[in-house]
């Protein structure tokens, strides 16, 4: 949002900041707040443009009021009571006369108050959802960016150093990286000592453990211990905690999933078998079954997934592509002067590309799986309109029960590409997670005993037997031609881009700038890529208990309502025709039950419970809404073949 002054900022101040400088002292709170956040702005220009941005909220808000209140009198016409209050004949005539001005006004006053207060509400709480924000992030890459610290220290550098080094890489650890920059920026900038740059980030952080390991590091500034020692523990210290806090996640998923259950699969349950109960003995309509079908399956179970989604701690966005230290640069003086052999270098760059393009097609799928919807959606929604021609379009359910089949099929064609190339991608990664600690063992061992780092990796070309070969192969023939091993091991990374990697080689660089023992550098990143996979293992495999309750669920809520389908309607149906027969008057309440109507709605109720379903198995189990589309496909596939071909 506005993390940075703008024209909003700079025109709010200019018509409010007079009042603003006026009550500064009541905006002490929003200045820590700010600074804690990272908002760039001192709290009279975030005020300014809080209420610049309101009042434009206002404005939108006052025309949307006129716009729906035209509506409603021109199109849909007043009630003749609005208040049911009697009035005497004078004010009840001067009442009729002006009753849609009067409606009008208010309505409009009521949106434009409402959406001032909502934006200025807004960037009331954003500071502190920032601030949230922040410190998840920063527990999160904690005990990964002290290990970092522990292993350039290990090398000899200094504490100074260590935070320049940590301030660089803001993709590998995020918000830790942006602590130790503002301690960099304090001292290089500002001229404070290493002490009282350290004392503000405690103060400012929004990380209670951040704000811990800064108390301790002073501690051992002022006694003059061993900074390495300190480091050495604290990685292993919030290592383990890293591990508390993910078992308490665990907890508190299990909890959520027996409050999706109950909500969302026991209770439409019960709901459909009540509304079909009282619809079979004509107490009720359908309008509360399809409601709950259509409308608390689907959109219920969709937000709970977001919800369990935004509580999840993962890492977000896609790995980051490490750059080279010897990256050449080209000048634009030296574009002029060989402009004519660079034009034909691009035209041979462009050609190469070309056919690498044509000889693998699916690489960028393969990196990005979401470009396969490019595709798969404009199939799926062909074979669906393909269907609707089929029917002649009429505005009622049963015109959807025609075609439900090539709305379901069109969404296997849209999804099945999607978790072939993401599923792939995920084996591939895990794979590389798996074996990255192996690969820096071996060369952790192999330098131990006297070999060089260079030939250990040959021999490791030569003798490694795990899918990781062709990768340890080309980082071979990357040094035969002559590039340096932190270049090497930086292609490896972006290569495989797989946000873990990244992180054991940004360590393992740094680490071997500072240090010519090899070998305990490659120890540490190895234990470093060891905790992370450890972590991510103990998580998968606790969590997948609750895809287990969510498929133990689905299959529950499908196997009632196919019994409700082919046992109780049926047996309703045939009785009802057996009185129908016999001319009895007692159950002709029965005479209507369409049993092909309600077994399609019962086989929506499923795919839906499924398609929806999946998705929150995909959150609780992997932490990801794309690693849930295979559990949707799944519980699709299975609910529509139930349906249609088992009854």
């Amino acid at each position: 949002m506005f993390k940075e002054a703008n024209m909003f900022t700079y025109l709010g101040y200019k018509l409010f900041g007079e009042s603003i400088r006026k009550n500064v002292q009541k905006y002490y709170d929003l200045e820590k707040q700010l600074r804690q956040a990272m908002i760039s702005m001192p709290p009279e220009m975030y005020i300014a443009t809080a209420r610049m941005v309101s009042l434009i909220f206002a404005v939108v808000g006052a025309i949307l009021g006129l716009i729906i209140s035209y509506i409603v009198i021109f199109f849909i016409g007043l009630p003749e009571v609005i208040f049911p209050i009697a009035l005497p004949e004078p004010i009840y005539s001067f009442w009729m006369n002006f009753r849609a001005f009067v409606f009008a006004a208010l309505l409009c006053a009521m949106i434009t108050v409402a959406l001032y207060f909502a934006g200025y509400f807004m960037f009331t709480i954003y500071p502190s959802t920032v601030i949230s924000d922040r410190k998840s992030k920063i527990d999160r890459a904690l005990p990964h960016a002290i290990t970092f610290m522990y292993s350039l220290s290990r090398g000899g550098m200094n504490l100074i150093e260590i935070f320049r080094a940590l301030s660089e890489y803001y993709e590998v650890y995020s918000e830790v990286s942006r602590e130790a920059a503002r301690i960099l920026r304090d001292m290089e900038v500002l001229g404070k000592d290493l002490r009282t740059a350290l004392a503000d980030a405690v103060e400012l952080s929004p990380s209670e453990n951040f704000k811990e390991f800064l108390h301790g590091l002073i501690t051992i500034i002022d006694s003059g211990g061993d900074i390495t020692k300190y480091l050495e523990d604290r990685a292993d210290f919030y290592l383990e905690r890293a591990r508390q806090d993910q078992k308490n996640f665990l907890e508190f998923l299990g909890l959520m999933a027996e409050s999706y259950i109950t909500a969302f699969v026991a209770g439409p349950l019960f709901l459909i078998i009540i509304q079909t109960v009282m619809v079979v003995m004509g107490q009720g309509d359908e309008t509360t079954l399809y409601a709950v079908i259509y409308l608390v399956i689907p959109i219920g179970s969709f937000f709970f997934a977001m919800v369990i989604k935004l509580l999840t701690p993962t890492e977000e966005g896609e790995p980051p592509k490490l750059r080279e230290k010897y990256t050449y640069l080209r000048r634009k003086v030296e574009e002029r002067e060989f402009s004519d052999q660079i034009k034909e270098l691009r035209k041979r760059i462009n050609s190469w590309k070309f056919r690498k393009a044509l000889r693998h097609p699916l690489d960028p799928i393969k990196r990005r799986p979401m470009y396969v919807f490019i595709f798969s959606i404009p199939a799926g929604l062909a074979f669906m309109f393909y269907g609707f021609s089929r029917y002649q379009f009429s505005p009622d359910i049963q015109w959807l029960f025609k075609v439900d089949d090539y709305i379901f099929l069109s969404l296997v064609i849209i999804l099945a590409p999607f978790v072939v190339f993401y599923e792939a991608g995920r084996k591939k990664a895990k794979r590389t997670l798996r074996l990255t600690p192996i690969f820096l063992n071996k060369l952790a061992s192999a330098n131990e005993s006297g070999m060089p780092i260079y030939r250990a990796i040959a021999m490791i070309a030569k003798t490694d037997t795990t899918p990781l070969k062709k990768e340890i192969q080309k980082i071979k023939s990357d040094l035969d031609w002559g590039i340096s091993l932190n270049d090497a091991l930086i292609r490896f990374a972006n290569r495989l881009r797989v946000f873990e990697l990244s992180r054991t080689i940004t360590l393992l660089n740094e680490a071997l700038k500072s240090t010519g023992n090899v070998t305990e550098v490659l120890m540490i990143s190895a234990k470093d890529a060891s905790n992370a996979e450890l972590l991510r293992r103990e998580r998968l495999s606790n969590m997948f208990m609750y895809v287990i309750i969510i498929y133990i669920s689905f299959f529950v809520f499908i196997g009632i309502v196919y019994i409700i389908t082919t046992t109780f309607l049926s047996t309703l149906a045939e009785s009802a025709a057996k009185v129908a027969e016999s001319g009895g008057t007692g159950m002709t309440m029965l005479r209507g039950i369409d049993v092909t109507t309600y077994k399609n709605v019962f086989m929506h109720a499923a795919v839906f419970q499924g398609l929806f379903a999946g998705l929150v198995a995909g959150v609780m189990g992997e932490g990801s809404l794309s690693a849930g589309v295979k559990h949707s496909l799944l519980m699709l596939v299975l609910a529509y073949v139930l349906f249609t071909v088992l009854i």
